[in-house]
């Protein structure tokens, strides 16, 4: 009897070892990884894999991963990948989970098939109160999506839902609220049907602004006030007026802010509450650019000098190929198209393939802006010495009185780094005896510039750029006006200015001197292979000439290294000129500052 009870106590302890070695087997499985599949969609792929349990196993947890944990957790999966896809308009997927063993590690194939998606049979949208007549709200309206027959994306009805509640406070709808907000999803139809409408209340009005922390007289800040109480309320104009007081730099903070509860018959009173900038700025620093060369610049600015706002700024720079001195005072001119009088004093040093020239300028001119349009209206003094012939030391003098006409639009997502920009400056300048000026002449010019984002790190750069003269001397007119080509910001391969009308000399020697008309454009693409780092090709092309028959594309290729830094983009290309300006067989361009 004893013998027998031993016997099968010794059984039951083998049995048990046996069991616990087993379990300690199936404690060891680690799983390597999990892949979702059968879905083109990206978004909706990340969205699977970020509801799926399997996935979001740490790496401990994967290491010790149980038979019946595992079994668990394949059982969720399809619950997981419909909620997954639900927001997609998805709700009947097909899921299949597959487990794929070798030895003792596992991986998880998930394979999904999205089925036929939930899409909107009808829709109900109202505005009610005094929102139905505002025009804006009813062309958004009519733009909300999705529409009747596209696919219900949750995402897409709750972002048209919020930007419509926005549009709703921007307009000045502050009691708005939404009465309606249903949606119905009959899965066996595959349909939905939404229900939304809002009850606006009355629109609110835009009250007096009030400005306080600064030390201008009454009424300077005002004149930047795009509106009159009572005026309808949008919150455009507010924005505006934020910009307007950041752009004119003598603050280090503004806040502009509505009061909708302190609101008397419907005006929303305006609170600017503004801090001063430093009084002076003054700046030195060396500059560095393959076109001027190197060179140090220092100067002094007051941001203010008076109650008035107006504004004093001396700038010097002196650079291997260019040097210059400029004075300038500015005066508030903001009761009609916002921007300034300016009043400036400059001499500059440049020599033009070794013909030195010399010029003194000054220039009185009312800046503003219109509507997306930068504008700069000037009248303009000039005295320019210069040599008459590179071999020569005789000098002409020009004097020139005429006024001028510069203006500038973009469009940017982003004034550094942008993906879609495109940008247009043009500028007129016109020149007559009747004035006082040496010649009668006529001249424009025209530069525009794109960017194209392709992928989330390729960009496609366009430029291009044109000019002409027409005038009764042009033998007389300096050589600062004349149009030339090469450069960093011209044509690369090429010198600054090595590309225009050449003077032949005696000795057989040849010196560019300039031209009537100019044509250059360029085509350039980048890849950026880290957030910072990126390279990039290009082709550029250009002549500046008297004559069209004269024209002759002068062409330049290279490859260049893109290094976003924190003070903005810096550009360093090598090219290689292969048209007969070229002065060298390759040539380095460094360049430093935005696309645009």
């Amino acid at each position: 009897m004893l013998k027998t009870t031993f016997h099968r106590l010794s059984l039951a302890v083998v049995s048990a070892a046996v069991l616990a070695a087993a379990a300690g087997r199936a404690e060891a499985l680690e799983l390597q990884q999990v892949t979702v599949q059968g879905l083109a969609n990206e978004e909706m792929r990340d969205n699977v894999d970020d509801a799926l349990s399997l996935q979001r196993l740490n790496p401990n947890r994967r290491k010790a991963l149980t038979e019946s944990r595992l079994s668990y957790l394949l059982r969720q999966v399809p619950s997981e990948v419909r909620g997954a896809l639900e927001p997609f308009g998805y709700y009947e997927p097909t899921v299949d989970a597959q487990v794929q063993r070798n030895g003792e590690s596992v991986s998880v194939v998930v394979t999904v098939q999205p089925g036929k998606p939930v899409k909107v049979r009808g829709r109900a949208l109202a505005i009610t109160g005094a929102g139905h007549e505002d025009s804006a709200l009813m062309r958004r309206l009519q733009r909300f999506r999705p529409r009747e027959g596209q696919t219900f994306h949750h995402g897409v009805y709750e972002d048209n839902k919020a930007a419509m509640d926005r549009l709703l406070a921007e307009r000045g709808y502050f009691d708005a609220a939404l009465q309606t907000h249903t949606v119905t999803v009959t899965r066996a139809e595959h349909a939905a049907d939404i229900d939304l409408a809002w009850v606006s209340g009355d629109r609110h009005a835009l009250g007096a602004a009030t400005f306080e922390g600064h030390v201008f007289r009454p009424g300077l800040l005002e004149n930047l006030v795009a509106w009159e109480p009572g005026d309808p309320y949008e919150q455009r104009k507010l924005l505006d007026l934020q910009k307007s007081l950041a752009a004119l730099d003598y603050f280090s903070a503004v806040d502009v802010t509505p009061r909708p509860d302190d609101a008397s018959d419907l005006q929303v009173p305006v609170n600017v509450a503004l801090t001063m900038a430093k009084q002076s700025i003054y700046s030195a620093g060396v500059r560095a650019g393959t076109d001027s060369g190197l060179g140090v610049t220092g100067g002094v600015e007051r941001r203010w000098i008076n109650d008035r706002g107006h504004k004093l700024k001396a700038l010097a720079s002196l650079a291997q190929r260019r040097n210059d001195v400029t004075v300038q005072y500015k005066i508030p001119a903001f009761a009609w198209l916002d921007g300034w009088y300016t009043f400036s004093a400059s001499v500059r040093e440049e020599p033009i393939d070794e013909i030195d020239s010399q010029l003194v300028e000054l220039v009185g001119s009312r800046s503003g802006k219109l509507g997306e349009w930068d504008l700069v209206a000037a009248m303009n003094v000039r005295r320019e010495r210069y040599e008459d012939s590179p071999t020569s030391q005789n000098y002409q003098y020009s004097n020139l009185v005429y006024p001028s006409l510069w203006a500038q639009w973009s469009r940017t997502d982003d004034l550094l780094y942008p993906r879609r920009a495109l940008g247009v400056t043009l500028e007129a300048r016109a020149g007559s005896t009747a004035l006082g000026s040496d010649i009668d002449f006529l001249q424009f010019s025209a530069r525009g510039q794109w960017v194209h984002g392709l992928g989330r790190r390729d960009r496609l750069l366009l430029r291009a750029e044109a000019g002409t003269t027409a005038t009764n001397g042009f033998a007389s007119f300096p050589p600062t006006l004349r149009f030339y080509a090469g450069g960093d910001r011209s044509v690369r391969g090429y010198a600054y200015r090595e590309i225009g009308e050449v003077f032949q000399a005696v000795n057989g020697d040849r010196y560019v001197v300039g031209g009537k008309h100019l044509v250059a454009a360029s085509v350039e693409y980048e890849r950026m292979f880290t957030r910072q780092w990126g390279g990039a090709v290009f082709v550029d092309a250009g002549d500046a000439f008297d004559r069209r028959e004269d024209f002759e594309a002068q062409l330049g290729v290279g490859f260049g290294v893109r290094w976003r830094s924190p003070v903005g983009p810096v550009r360093v290309d090598i090219a290689h000129g292969l048209g007969d300006a070229a002065g060298s067989s390759l040539r380095l361009h460094f360049n430093i500052g935005p696309d645009l």
